[in-house]
């Protein structure tokens, strides 16, 4: 993780929670797909069984490991870590570990290796946001849906790919749910989040900032401060943000032009709505509607 400056760690410690490097871990941070099944393995008990070299990386395959009975030890992340039944683990590609199985009770695990794809923002920066070690993690859902994949990997019926796919990516939604929920129900963040709905269901309105801290009954500059914390945005970029997004669902379903969509999202300025728009998503929205 890239350090952060003291005001934000300053901020982490207001809002109680360990936040992660994104442009909106509310909404639309996590934006990717899985494209691929590498392999779905299932290894019985061995007391012998280790990584196959001490820190070892998979470059080609990020690993979802689930435990299904049995004890290993781990190091990752300078750490030690016991993984028993109903544990699970992810490793994104590049990152560093070392397992092995309890000699006294060793276990049976299930891995899935899978490659991942966004069509914007980095999909691997945002598996590598996520935790490596969930203890008891979800054990009901997990404990069915590693079997499931696992069969559906070995059957080899039409569409076990897809079905394969459609698992992974529940799997990794149940992580990322679990990781982002807490936060999202602080006392502080409640405030932020009503926020945002309003800003999202109002997007061609504009927000003084002190009115939005009013609303959330905190002072301006502390408004700013958790509102940076939680989004990583500034309130201006954000709400820009959601109205660009706005635009470009207008212009891709086709019911307005540039012009139209620009006085619907609340730009009076299509000049101004052209650059900013350019600035977002990184096209003219004249080009967007051609894509």
């Amino acid at each position: 993780m890239i350090a952060r400056s003291t005001a934000r760690t300053t901020e982490r410690a207001v809002l109680g929670q360990s936040w992660l490097m994104a442009d909106d871990i509310y909404a639309d941070y996590y934006d990717f797909l899985v494209t691929g099944i590498d392999f779905v393995i299932h290894r019985g008990p061995d007391p012998a069984w280790h990584t196959p070299t001490r820190d070892y990386v998979d470059p080609l395959s990020h690993l979802l490991v689930y435990a299904l009975s049995g004890a290993a030890h781990y190091e990752f992340d300078g750490r030690t870590y016991e993984v028993r039944k109903g544990d699970m683990m992810f490793f994104p590609k590049g990152l560093p570990h070392t397992g092995a199985s309890d000699r006294h009770d060793p276990w049976t695990f299930i891995t899935v290796g899978f490659d991942a794809s966004s069509a914007r923002g980095d999909a691997q920066a945002q598996l590598e946001s996520l935790h490596h070690h969930w203890r008891g993690a979800f054990t009901d859902q997990a404990s069915a849906l590693f079997p499931e994949m696992y069969a559906a990997w070995t059957d080899k019926k039409p569409g076990h790919l897809v079905r394969c796919r459609a698992l992974t990516m529940t799997g990794i939604y149940t992580l990322i749910r679990e990781q982002t929920q807490p936060r999202l129900y602080s006392p502080h963040t409640q405030k932020i989040v009503s926020i945002i709905e309003t800003m999202r269901e109002n997007y061609d309105r504009t927000y003084p900032v002190e009115a939005l801290a009013e609303g959330a009954g905190l002072s301006a500059s502390h408004f700013r401060a958790l509102f940076k914390a939680f989004t990583g945005l500034t309130v201006k970029e954000y709400h820009h943000k959601i109205k660009i997004s706005k635009a470009k669902e207008f212009l891709l379903s086709g019911e307005c032009n540039v012009t139209e969509a620009a006085a619907r999202t609340g730009f009076a300025d299509i000049y101004y709505f052209s650059r900013l728009f350019k600035k977002v998503t990184g096209t003219n929205p004249s080009e967007y509607t051609k894509r």
